[in-house]
């Protein structure tokens, strides 16, 4: 199966890409790749090659099914090649991650009080965190996500209503 990444706003693809429960491979320009799983924690893995080992974090599909991906310092996002998941419809009241990053912490748990500019929870993201704030008073209807888990920017992290 082909899949498309983009790093750093450019396209690359790959082809023969495989992924089983622990090894993944692929070919790319010419050169073959092979990735053996030594151990994963949720979404974040270790992974072996030739050349020693090293940490890569795979977050969430977002509605375009496409997953962010974080490893040797870099990132990049990952779909199958031409294949997008129907778009959802936006929430009303939803808190959209203003940047690509992990769940941090979560204040306020579905059902909670919430007043506009209190923050509902917080995004990790280029070693910062940043409170994701409620834009109205309210109730916090649902969090999307878990503490730990990756996110892309722009997706849906909580709704207000």
């Amino acid at each position: 199966m082909d899949k498309s990444f983009t790093i750093n706003g450019k396209d690359i693809k790959v082809q023969d890409f495989k992924h089983s429960h622990d090894t993944v491979s692929f070919h790319f320009e010419g050169n073959n790749y092979f990735y053996s799983l030594i151990s994963r924690d949720g979404h974040e893995m270790i992974l072996d090659t030739k050349g020693g080992r090293f940490t890569a974090a795979v977050g969430s599909p977002n509605s375009d099914g496409e997953s962010m991906v974080m490893a040797l310092g870099r990132e990049a996002v990952i779909s199958e090649a031409g294949k997008k998941m129907k778009k959802s419809v936006a929430h009303a009241g939803g808190l959209a991650s203003p940047m690509p990053g992990k769940i941090f912490k979560i204040l306020k748990e579905a059902g909670s009080e919430v007043k506009k500019g209190e923050a509902v929870l917080i995004l990790e993201a280029m070693k910062m965190e940043h409170s994701i704030r409620s834009d109205k008073d309210g109730k916090v209807k649902k969090i999307f996500f878990q503490v730990g888990q990756l996110v892309q920017g722009g997706v849906i992290l909580a709704e207000v209503e």
